[in-house]
């Protein structure tokens, strides 16, 4: 049997199928909507005021700067340790530091010039106070210790990461290096011994024993842990109130979380990865090209705790290759002449940096925030893992 349908009844199905598709289309616009987040900062503005009254002749000028610590915003002398600083255009909760200059009148180190920078949360409607207390540690230029009083729990916990911070450095810079004379010369007999702490394990220290505050997040920023520990710093975020979820670095922080669940899926090895050899010459990559796998080792020669576990897969490389399978370390260190020292003690086939200008844009397209990272590839670029497990290595065919 043949059914006719007329061309009205024919327009008017097509109109009902559009329609629907639309409204389909709009469902999943309006669901995709709330499904994104709105990462979208807009700071509030305030003044920022920090006064000193506390006499101190070392003290002889101030300087504020921004939450990364180089760009500088205003300065002003310090008479007799006395200032004013007042920012009226302040960015409200964020963080800043006071640099403060001054020469020692300490005994054992008078007239050597020192530094010493101080982090401020910016609040609304209160003054703070640079508070100044006596430093006695033997490492120690200045003989007094900096802190802010106001500010409540924020200021609280950057006075007791700053001051963490300042003690490790007087300790660091206690030591003495003993040295001997004999026929070759002077010669070390013993240097600095290895700390038990480091700036990034104090860091880390404070942001698990303190509550979901605007300057934990601040502190988890530094820290540049959030792929090793995804999951306890989603909890941080998940318990925060929505005022340090709104805030600069709750924001930024959600956007982090966010970056890590996107997987990157193919690298163009020859204009994203340039690196070079200790010889200046680029990666080979068409060498690569009968190979099954690459793993891509990123990792920053100035961090002992990065280099000791790339150094892991020494042992590993000998049968990786039976497998087909080559490892390429690649530093990220900024400093060729540091990375070329650091990797003398490396036995690896193949031993790289990358270039200075090309590293910001692997650290945005592979989101490295933190090293050691590895990433296994295929030669033609395809990425089989962007946060490979080394533990899973001997599973590898």
């Amino acid at each position: 049997m043949k059914i006719s349908i007329t061309k009205p009844l024919l327009i008017l199905i097509c109109f009902l199928l559009a329609t629907a598709c639309q409204h389909r289309k709009q469902q999943q616009d309006e669901q995709g909507s709330a499904n994104k987040q709105d990462y979208t900062y807009t700071p509030e503005k305030g003044a920022l005021v920090v006064i000193s009254e506390t006499a101190n002749p070392e003290m002889n000028k101030v300087s504020l700067f921004k939450d990364n610590e180089k760009d500088s915003i205003t300065s002003m002398a310090a008479e007799n340790g006395k200032f004013k600083l007042q920012l009226d255009t302040a960015n409200l909760h964020e963080v800043y530091f006071i640099k403060i200059e001054g020469k020692s009148t300490k005994r054992g180190t008078s007239g050597l010039a020192w530094e010493a920078v101080v982090p401020v949360l910016a609040v609304p409607s209160t003054t703070l106070e640079l508070v100044q207390k006596p430093f006695n540690h033997a490492g120690s230029i200045s003989k007094v210790a900096f802190s802010i009083q106001g500010g409540g729990e924020e200021q609280a916990l950057l006075n007791d990461w700053h001051t963490a911070l300042a003690t490790l450095e007087a300790e660091d810079e206690g030591q003495v290096q003993q040295y001997a004379i004999g026929g070759a010369g002077v010669t070390k007999v013993a240097g600095k011994k290895q700390l038990a702490k480091t700036p990034g394990s104090i860091t880390e220290d404070f942001i698990g024993k303190q509550k979901p505050l605007i300057s934990s997040f601040y502190l988890l920023s530094r820290a540049g842990k959030e792929r090793q520990y995804a999951k306890e710093y989603q909890n941080v975020l998940e318990q925060a109130p929505d005022p340090v979820k709104r805030s600069k670095y709750g924001l930024d922080f959600a956007k982090r979380l966010a970056l890590l669940q996107t997987k990157v899926k193919q690298l163009d090895l020859e204009k994203e990865v340039v690196a070079t050899d200790v010889r200046l010459s680029e990666i080979p990559w068409d060498s690569f090209k009968d190979r099954k796998y690459l793993l891509l080792s990123f990792w920053n020669s100035a961090d002992q705790a990065s280099a000791s576990a790339v150094k892991q897969l020494e042992k590993a490389a000998p049968d990786l290759a039976e497998k087909g399978i080559d490892i390429l370390p690649i530093s990220m260190e900024s400093q060729f002449s540091k990375w070329k020292e650091n990797v003398k003690s490396f036995d690896f086939k193949h031993n790289y940096r990358m270039r200075n200008e090309a590293q910001q844009d692997l650290i945005n397209t592979l989101y490295l925030s933190d090293l050691p990272r590895f990433v296994l590839v295929k030669p033609n670029g395809e990425v089989i893992d962007d946060d490979f497990n080394i533990e899973q290595l001997e599973e590898l065919e």
